[in-house]
C-alpha cells in the first residue's frame, strides 16, 4: 500500500502544482495573436517553471488538454477534442471526479498496447467552468518492480471490481491486458484502499506448504514442546523470553510503520514551497525588470536546503525560525509594503525541536489566504514561547480572517489530520504539518483558532514540553 501510494503521489505532486499555480492559469487562458507568439511564450513557460527539469528527474509524462484555439496543438499541450474517445478520457467524465487514477494501455515501443496508469487532474483553480485538465502517465514497468522488489514471501495483488491491476508475480504482464479478478481463488487476506478516488483491495493469497514442508521448518518448535512435558521450568523460561522479542517485534512493527507515513508526507511537502518560491522570483523579476535578485536567491537556498537535507525530520525551533524568516523575507519581495512581519522566539524554546517546516507551513497559510485577499496592508506575527509546561507557537494574520463556519471546519481538520485527509481537496499543507505534531506528541498536541472576517487569524498550537525538549 505504501509503494503503490508513494509513487502514485509523485504524480499527484505535479498535478497540484499545475493545479494551483496562477502562472500556469494565465498560461493557458491567455489568447495569442499569432503561432509564433504562443511558441516564445511556450519557451518562456518552460524556462520559468522547471516543469523540464521536474519531468526529468521523477521520470513522469505529462500532456495538459485544453479548450483554446489559439495554443498550436502539440507536445505536452493537446486540443480537448484530442482527448474524445479515449478510454481514459470518457472515465474522467463519467465519474465526475476533480482528480482521479485510471489503469489503462497505450500505444508502446514497436507498436505493442502495453499498460499504463494515467493520473488526471482538472485545472479550474481559477475558474471552475474551466474544461482543462493534466493527465499524467506513472510508469506501470517500473512500479511492478518497485513491489517486486520488496521481496514479499506471499503472492499479493491490487484489483478492482473486475481486473487484476498489478502484482508481485504473475498477472503483472505489461503487454497484455488486464486478466480479470475472476481467475484469484480464495485469498488468506484482503484489505480495502482508495487512492486518489480509486477503490481498490489488496489480496493476498496463504502460504501452501506441505505438512512434511511444515514440520521441517519448524522442527525446533516440535522439539521445544518436547522438552516442555520434561523441563516445566525451561518452558516457563523460554516462555517468557518469547513473549518479550514478540513485544519487540510490535514496538518494531510501529515504529517502521510510522516512519513509513512521516516518508510518505515528506515527500508530499517538499515541492510545495519551491514552486511558490520560484514563482515569487519570476513575478518579481518581470514586474520590477531588474537583475538584483541575489538576496532573493539566498533566501530561496535556505528554503530549498531544508527539503533536501531531510535526512531527519525533527529541527530546532532556531533553524526553523531562520527558515520562517527567509520564507517571509522572498513573500516581502512580492507584496512589497503590503505584507510586514514580526518574529517572537523565547530564548528557552530554541533549542527545543519540532517536525521540519512546521511553522513555515502556517506562515505560507496567513500569505495565501489572509494578506493575499487583502488589499490593504498587513501583518504576520509569529511567537514561540513557554508557558505552564507547554511550548506555545501562536501565527497570527491581520489579514481577511474568516467566518466561523470556515473557522469550525479547518479547526475540524487539524484536530483531526489523519493520512486519508492528505488525499483530499483542501488545505494539505496543514494537515500535514498537523498529522506529524500529533504523531511526535502521542496525539496530545493541542489546536485553537480564533479568527473574525475583515481583522485577521490567530492560530495557536499547543505541546507538552516533555516532547519537544530532547530530539523527537
Amino acid at each position: 500500500h505504501y509503494t503503490f501510494f508513494n509513487q502514485i503521489d509523485q504524480a499527484a505532486k505535479l498535478g497540484n502544482a499545475l493545479y494551483s499555480s496562477l502562472y500556469v492559469h494565465r498560461f493557458l487562458h491567455k489568447e495569442y495573436e499569432t503561432n509564433l507568439e504562443y511558441y516564445e511564450s511556450y519557451n518562456l513557460f518552460f524556462d520559468d517553471t522547471l516543469l523540464k527539469l521536474v519531468e526529468g528527474q521523477s521520470g513522469l509524462f505529462f500532456k495538459i488538454y485544453i479548450d483554446n484555439d489559439t495554443i498550436t496543438n502539440g507536445a505536452e499541450f493537446q486540443r480537448l477534442e484530442k482527448a474524445e474517445g479515449t478510454d481514459w478520457y470518457k472515465y474522467v467524465n463519467e465519474s465526475g471526479l476533480q482528480k482521479g487514477l485510471f489503469f489503462g494501455r497505450k500505444m508502446g515501443t514497436n507498436n505493442v498496447m502495453e499498460r499504463t496508469i494515467y493520473y488526471f487532474q482538472r485545472l479550474n483553480y481559477y475558474d471552475n467552468s474551466s474544461k482543462n485538465l493534466v493527465v499524467i502517465e506513472v510508469d506501470y514497468d517500473n512500479l511492478v518492480t518497485l513491489i517486486e522488489n520488496l521481496n514479499y514471501e506471499n503472492k499479493a495483488y491490487i484489483c478492482d471490481d473486475e481486473h487484476i491491476l498489478m502484482s508481485n508475480g504473475r498477472y503483472s504482464n505489461v503487454s497484455k491486458d488486464y486478466s480479470s479478478v475472476k481467475k484469484l481463488g480464495d485469498m488468506g487476506y484482503t484489505q480495502d484502499i482508495s487512492v486518489y478516488g480509486k477503490d481498490m483491495v489488496i489480496k493476498v493469497e496463504n502460504s501452501r506448504r506441505s505438512p512434511l514442508g511444515a514440520l521441517s521448518r519448524y522442527w525446533y518448535q516440535v522439539l521445544f514442546v518436547v522438552l516442555v512435558s520434561i523441563m516445566l521450568p525451561i518452558f516457563v523460561i523460554e516462555l517468557m523470553k518469547s513473549a518479550y522479542k514478540n513485544k519487540l517485534k510490535e514496538q518494531e512493527t510501529v515504529v517502521a510503520q510510522k516512519n513509513a507515513e512521516l516518508l510518505a508526507l515528506h515527500s508530499q511537502i517538499n515541492p510545495h514551497f519551491l514552486f511558490n518560491a520560484l514563482e515569487s522570483i519570476r513575478m518579481h523579476s518581470l514586474l520590477k525588470q531588474e537583475t538584483e535578485t541575489s538576496e532573493m536567491v539566498e533566501h530561496l537556498a535556505k528554503l530549498q536546503r531544508q527539503y533536501t537535507e531531510w535526512n531527519d525530520d525533527s529541527i530546532q525551533i532556531e533553524k526553523e525560525i531562520e527558515f520562517v524568516q527567509a520564507y517571509l523575507e522572498l513573500q516581502k519581495y512580492r507584496f512589497g509594503d503590503r505584507l510586514s512581519f514580526d518574529i517572537d522566539v523565547d530564548d528557552e524554546t530554541g533549542k527545543f525541536y519540532i517536525p521540519k517546516l512546521t511553522i513555515v507551513t502556517f506562515a505560507e497559510n496567513a500569505c495565501i489566504h489572509g494578506i493575499e485577499s487583502k488589499n490593504t496592508p498587513g501583518w504576520i506575527f509569529v511567537r514561540v514561547f513557554i508557558e505552564d509546561n507547554n511550548m506555545i507557537m501562536e501565527i497570527e494574520d491581520t489579514g481577511s480572517g474568516m467566518t466561523e463556519e470556515a473557522r469550525l471546519e479547518i479547526l475540524n481538520k487539524m484536530k483531526n489530520a489523519s493520512i486519508e485527509m492528505l488525499k483530499e481537496k483542501g488545505r494539505v499543507g496543514v494537515v500535514n504539518a498537523c498529522l506529524r505534531l500529533k504523531m511526535i506528541t502521542d496525539n496530545e498536541v493541542k489546536f485553537d483558532i480564533d479568527s473574525e472576517p475583515g481583522a485577521g487569524t490567530l492560530i495557536q498550537i499547543k505541546l507538552p514540553v516533555k516532547y519537544v525538549k530532547e530530539r523527537v
